[in-house]
């Protein structure tokens, strides 16, 4: 497959994560371009990088087939009417604007429909175990889906949605997930300096503890509820510590708390809907 040419707005932690991934996956340096309101920024990570660096938002794109949109969903319409006149061509836009919808991206761009796709990856994505997923207009065929599932599977999984809003759900689960695990983890390592722990040693052990439990849970095929079970034995401490959490309903905090994450998510939509 030939490459094609990407041009990133944005150099920031997302963005950079992308750029590292393909350079990971040997994408060849000149083929990939990088763009950001600040110069020297970008210019650093482009020579960091080995990739192309230009200052000028127009002749940055000129020759792009592929254009990630990776800044602030705030600063999301500033740019789109700055690339009005630059991309006639039509090429593929990514977006990684949380909250910002295609149909509100194709309005500041001004140029009629353009196959476009939105993602909502995580920050995980910077060390290579993101979660994203995707959602395409109807212009992005076969094809361009392909690219765009490349570009993500670089940096983690990957998952196509056929309806946009699901990915308000993406954004409550796994999008805002890595924030509620670091509470959990926050939680632990202080209960275990709270017993006595020496605090480095309860935050090792913490972290080591998530780890492992993650690798169980992706390295086999057992339900989730049925590796917590295999854990907790009939009168034993894990019994106790889990009736606990269960007094406190923390299932059902977790739905409240996603519920919150999607609603906010499907508020902030619509409120690019009106600008």
């Amino acid at each position: 497959m030939q490459h094609k040419m990407i041009t990133f707005i944005g150099a920031g932690h997302m963005a950079s994560a992308l750029m590292r991934g393909l350079t990971a996956a040997e994408y060849p340096g000149h083929c990939i371009t990088v763009h950001d309101i600040s110069v020297d920024k970008a210019q650093a990570l482009a020579e960091n990088l080995g990739l192309e660096h230009q200052a000028d938002l127009a002749l940055a794109v000129a020759k792009a087939e592929i254009i990630v949109l990776a800044v602030k969903p705030n600063g999301i319409a500033t740019v789109c009417q700055a690339l009005k006149a630059a991309i006639a061509h039509k090429p593929l836009i990514i977006s990684v604007a949380a909250g910002v919808k295609l149909s509100s991206i194709e309005r500041f761009l001004g140029q009629g429909p353009l196959p476009m796709v939105r993602s909502m990856p995580n920050t995980p994505a910077l060390i290579g175990c993101g979660a994203t997923g995707l959602y395409a207009n109807a212009k992005v065929d076969a094809s361009l889906r392909n690219w765009s599932e490349s570009l993500f599977r670089s940096v983690g999984i990957v998952q196509w949605f056929e309806q946009e809003k699901l990915l308000d759900s993406v954004t409550a689960l796994s999008g805002s997930g890595p924030a509620y695990i670091f509470l959990v983890m926050e939680a632990m390592q202080e209960a275990g300096i709270a017993l006595g722990l020496d605090p480095q040693l309860a935050k090792t052990f913490t972290i080591q503890t998530v780890l492992g439990a993650s690798r169980i849970a992706l390295e086999t095929a057992h339900p989730i509820s049925e590796l917590r079970e295999q854990v907790t034995s009939p009168g034993g401490t894990t019994e106790k510590a889990l009736s606990i959490l269960n007094q406190g309903q923390l299932k059902d905090l977790f739905l409240k708390a996603l519920q919150s994450a999607y609603d906010q998510a499907q508020l902030l939509s619509a409120t690019y809907d009106k600008e």
